[in-house]
């Protein structure tokens, strides 16, 4: 883990992505701790430091269905004391009609699952931190969009960008 997109053909991909069904999103385990000095300083002048990663993928070839246990982190700084701390792991899973070789639909879930589920992180910090009195801005979004012209145009020189027409 990570797998090489580059091995993956994409049209068989693109295919999957098509038919792949997101099926349930589950929180299985959370950690937040808050130091007295959270509650003294302004969450604006934090350094906040946010990590996800796959933990766990695996498709189950004969119900069809893809998993993927994700890892999210928070770390709040202020100056170089850390502050404020949340982690959370959530498990994915998505049903593909038709099924899907098992190395592309783990590709699938390590690209879309950890996008999918990083909204519900999301709303994890801030209720925590609401409950805890600290108003905190809300954590930055995430995609898999290309962050700018030359990676749009290597990310279509893929072929993994479903819709996109060869020119």
């Amino acid at each position: 883990m990570p797998r090489d997109a580059n091995a993956v053909d994409a049209a068989t991909y693109n295919a999957l992505v098509g038919r792949a069904t997101l099926t349930n999103i589950r929180l299985t385990d959370a950690k937040f701790d808050i130091k007295p000095e959270a509650l003294t300083t302004q969450p604006d002048a934090w350094r906040k430091d946010v990590r996800a990663e796959p933990v766990e993928v695996f498709a189950d070839a004969e119900t069809g269905r893809l998993y993927g246990s994700f890892l999210f982190e928070l770390t709040c700084r202020h100056r170089r004391k850390r502050v404020m701390s949340c982690s959370a792991r959530y498990l994915v899973s998505y049903r593909v009609h038709g099924g899907c070789e098992p190395e592309i639909g783990e590709l699938f879930v390590e690209r879309v699952g950890k996008v999918v589920v990083y909204p519900y992180f999301r709303a994890t910090v801030a209720q925590l931190a609401a409950q805890s009195a600290v108003q905190m801005p809300p954590l930055p979004i995430i995609s898999l969009a290309p962050r700018s012209v030359k990676s749009a145009a290597e990310l279509s020189d893929t072929h993994l960008v479903k819709g996109m027409k060869e020119t």
